[in-house]
C-alpha cells in the first residue's frame, strides 16, 4: 500500500502534526486524515528509500510515541458502549471514537478498525489485528457479543472490567510502594553510616590508641572495603536485579516465584485475595457475555497473572471437560479458599453462577483493601525496627571503644 508523507494540524488541539499515512490513493489518504480530525497542510507520496534514510527519525519518533494505557482503552470502550447503546451505527461510532480519543496512537487504531469494518470485516476480527492494544479476552468477548447480538451490554461490561483491572493494579502498586521506599531508605542509611560516619569515628579512636572491640573492627573493615570497592556493590546490585527479572521471566522461575509469594507469611494472603478476585471478576464477565464455561476458563487463565492459579485452572478445565461441575473441579485443586468453592456450588445449584462470581469478586475486593491496610501497618514498624537495629549496631561500635577510652583515663 502506498505511503504518504503529510504535514497537518489537529483541529481539536491545534497542534502541528508531521507523519505518514498508508492509503490506496492520495484522495483516500486525505479522507482518512479528515476522519482523524487532521487538517492537511501538505501531503505527498513518500519517496523511495526515504524510509531507510529517515530511520533514525523514525526510531526516535517511536521512542517518544505515547503508548496506549489501560486508562485510554477503558475510556474509549466506555464511549463505544454509550454510542452503541444510543443505537449509533458501529462504523459511525468508531469514527466518532477515532476523533474523540486523546491518545494519537489509539486514534489511528480506531480509524483503521473503522476502515476494516467498512470493508466487511467483523468487529472482533478488526480488533484482533492489534493484539498489543486489545487483549485476547477483550477480542473474544466482542466475538461472543456479535454472535449473541448484545454488543452494547458487552461493551459496557468490558468498560467496567477494564476499569476494575486498573483499580486492582493501583491497589497492588499502592501496597508495594511503601515497603519499597522503606527498603531503599534502609539501604541508603546503612551505606551513609558505613561510608561517611564510621570511618571518622574509627579514625578518632585510633588517634587515642584505643583498642577496638572485634565488632568495631569488623564494621571498620566492611566500611573500608565499601569505600575502596563501592563500584563492585553497585554493579553487583544491578546484575542481581537484572538476573532476578531474567530468571522470573522464565516459566520455571515465574512458577517458583509465584508459589513463594502465594504462600509467604505477610504478602501471601494479599496475593491470594488479589488472584482470586481477578479470577472471579474475569470469569463472571466472560460468562455473562455469552462465552462457554471451558472457553471462559481458558480466557480467565490468561488474566489471573499467577502461575499457581493458572495451574489450578488448567486442572479445572480438564475436569470440566470430563463432565465435572466447576465447583467440584476447583475444590480438587486445593488452591482456592473454601468459601469460594461453597459459593460456586451454591451458584451452580441455583443457576446464578455469574452473579455468585460477582459476589465473590466484591467480597475479595473488600478483603484486598483490608489486607493492604493491615500489611502496610505491619510492614512500617518492621522496617523501622530493621533500620533501628542497624543504627544500634553502629552506636554499639562507637560506645564500646568510648567506654574503653574512658576506663584508660581513670
Amino acid at each position: 500500500m502506498p505511503v504518504f508523507v503529510y504535514t497537518g494540524q489537529n483541529a481539536q488541539t491545534g497542534k502541528k502534526v508531521k507523519a505518514t499515512v498508508d492509503s490506496d490513493s492520495l484522495k483516500d489518504a486525505k479522507l482518512k486524515l479528515r476522519r482523524q480530525n487532521i487538517l492537511v497542510i501538505e501531503i505527498k507520496p513518500q519517496a523511495a528509500g526515504s524510509t531507510s534514510s529517515s530511520g533514525s527519525q523514525g526510531f526516535f519518533a517511536r521512542l517518544n510515541e505515547r503508548k496506549v494505557t489501560p486508562e485510554d482503552l477503558a475510556l474509549a470502550t466506555k464511549q463505544f458502549a454509550i454510542l452503541t447503546k444510543a443505537a449509533v451505527d458501529v462504523a459511525e461510532a468508531l469514527r466518532s471514537i477515532s476523533e474523540q480519543v486523546e491518545n494519537p496512537k489509539l486514534r489511528v487504531v480506531y480509524a483503521k478498525i473503522r476502515d476494516s469494518v467498512s470493508e466487511g470485516k467483523s468487529l472482533s476480527d478488526a480488533h484482533r489485528e492489534f493484539p498489543d492494544i486489545f487483549p485476547n479476552v477483550y477480542v473474544n468477548m466482542l466475538a461472543a457479543a456479535e454472535k449473541a447480538g448484545a454488543l452494547p451490554i458487552v461493551l459496557r461490561r468490558l468498560s467496567e472490567f477494564t476499569a476494575w483491572q486498573i483499580a486492582i493494579k493501583r491497589k497492588v502498586v499502592g501496597a508495594l510502594i511503601t515497603p519499597a521506599i522503606m527498603v531503599v531508605v534502609a539501604i541508603g542509611v546503612t551505606l551513609y553510616l558505613f561510608v561517611n560516619i564510621l570511618p571518622k569515628i574509627t579514625k578518632a579512636f585510633s588517634s587515642l590508641n584505643v583498642t577496638l572491640p572485634w565488632y568495631s573492627i569488623m564494621l571498620n573493615n566492611i566500611s573500608a572495603w565499601l569505600q575502596d570497592s563501592w563500584w563492585i556493590v553497585v554493579i553487583g546490585m544491578i546484575l542481581a536485579v537484572l538476573g532476578f527479572f531474567r530468571w522470573k521471566a522464565t516459566p520455571s522461575g515465574r512458577r517458583k516465584f509465584d508459589t513463594f509469594t502465594y504462600n509467604m507469611p505477610i504478602f501471601g494472603p494479599l496475593v491470594q485475595r488479589i488472584a482470586v478476585s481477578r479470577f472471579s471478576k474475569t470469569l463472571s464477565t466472560v460468562l455473562s457475555s455469552g462465552v462457554r464455561i471451558v472457553e471462559g476458563l481458558q480466557l480467565t487463565r490468561n488474566v489471573v497473572d499467577n502461575a499457581v492459579l493458572e495451574d489450578a485452572i488448567d486442572e479445572s478445565i480438564k475436569r470440566v471437560q470430563d463432565g465435572e461441575k466447576l465447583a467440584a473441579a476447583i475444590e480438587k485443586t486445593n488452591r482456592f479458599p473454601v468459601m469460594v468453592v461453597h459459593m460456586l456450588r451454591t451458584g451452580e445449584k441455583t443457576g446464578r453462577l455469574e452473579e455468585m462470581l460477582v459476589n465473590i469478586a466484591e467480597a475479595y475486593d473488600d478483603e484486598v483493601d483490608y489486607k493492604i491496610e493491615a500489611t502496610t501497618k505491619l510492614i512500617n514498624p518492621l522496617m523501622t525496627i530493621m533500620i533501628a537495629g542497624i543504627v544500634m549496631l553502629m552506636v554499639m561500635s562507637v560506645l564500646g571503644p568510648m567506654m574503653q577510652a574512658m576506663n584508660s583515663l581513670k
